[in-house]
């Protein structure tokens, strides 16, 4: 099977959705992630359902696959804030919903969100409060795909399948976004083995940790082996999965940033990567 390659709009905080998504095609990728995220076109309580039909009939014309979503929730939304947080992530839900058009399950990535507890003392917290995602998820027919982040205490192969393995829920699985891990010192090899056999999708991007702080580069300008991720991902079974090229904020918060060099030079860096690939 073809490794195919998808991209995230979570790179083109400032290019209309319309515009994006054939460019997005005529580079070469296969598929697409919308960016969910509050300040982005594409945020939910922005995007009227009109438009979101509109989006919905441009993807399919353009031969992708029903879309894949950075939801970007709160998920340890503190108390006083659950309410917002439940509504938010329910509008939400409704887009993906509606921008689903074939038999692949719908699917949305989220970390714990920037309230989530530190891990030594909260994550039960953080696993409890996943559970509520997940049964919130299941009355939607959303599959949720939680992401461990680099720089946070949620960073680690291990601690994301401490969490599968203590939720045991059907709508709960892994985002397995091989930057966050690299970045804090897991071998590729290994996050892979370990994380595949509970991955809905995948991620890419690189960095390093430098005195302490998560840099982020591009996919292809670090020092991941991408050949190897591929073989991992074909090995243990996942090369169905397409790989999705992210974008920091990093890097597309610059003034100089230009969306379309980046996707260029992300698409470029994978599919040379694809190509040397052994099958």
């Amino acid at each position: 099977m073809a490794t195919k390659l998808g991209y995230s709009t979570y790179a083109l905080k400032m290019v209309d959705p319309f515009e994006a998504l054939p460019k997005i095609r005529r580079i070469g990728y296969d598929a697409i992630e919308i960016c969910m995220r509050k300040g982005w076109p594409t945020y939910p309580g922005d995007f009227d359902i009109s438009s979101q039909k509109s989006l919905k009939k441009l993807s399919e014309r353009l031969g992708f696959p029903s879309p894949i979503f950075f939801g970007s929730i709160d998920v340890c939304a503190p108390e006083n804030a659950k309410d917002e947080m439940i509504k938010d992530t329910l509008v939400k839900f409704g887009m993906a919903k509606e921008l689903h058009y074939d038999d692949t399950p719908i699917l949305i990535t989220t970390t714990p969100g920037h309230n989530a507890p530190q891990w030594d003392k909260g994550k039960e917290k953080i696993r409890d409060a996943f559970l509520h995602l997940g049964d919130l998820a299941s009355e939607h027919g959303i599959i949720i795909a939680i992401e461990a982040h680099a720089g946070t205490d949620f960073e680690t192969p291990d601690k994301a399948i401490w969490m599968i393995e203590q939720t045991k829920h059907p709508n709960l699985k892994l985002d397995l976004d091989i930057s966050h891990f690299y970045v804090e010192g897991a071998d590729v090899e290994y996050s892979v083995n370990l994380c595949a056999p509970h991955s809905v999708m995948v991620h890419i991007k690189d960095g390093v940790i430098e005195e302490g702080k998560v840099k982020y580069c591009l996919t292809g300008e670090g020092t991941i082996d991408i050949p190897c991720f591929i073989s991992s991902l074909k090995l243990n079974g996942i090369d169905n999965l397409p790989i999705y090229a992210e974008v920091s904020v990093q890097q597309s918060d610059k003034i100089d940033y230009d969306p379309w060099y980046t996707a260029q030079f992300c698409f470029d860096a994978l599919n040379s990567a694809k190509n040397k690939t052994v099958t």
